[in-house]
């Protein structure tokens, strides 16, 4: 039986979704290092949350 759902094909989708939503973001109005940088992305929802505060 062939399973669809391996971890490598799960890695490559997760992968593909990301790219996705990145590219969608920037051309909604996201700066263009928001899209390809994911850390600043997550940092930026973080501080927005109230998770962690800059100095």
């Amino acid at each position: 039986m062939l399973r669809f759902f391996t971890p490598k094909t799960l890695i490559i989708l997760a992968g593909l979704v990301m790219g996705i939503l990145a590219a969608l973001l920037v051309n909604w109005g996201n700066p263009p290092n928001m899209g390809i940088c994911v850390a600043r992305f997550m940092r930026d929802i973080d501080g927005a949350l109230g998770l962690h505060r800059a100095g």
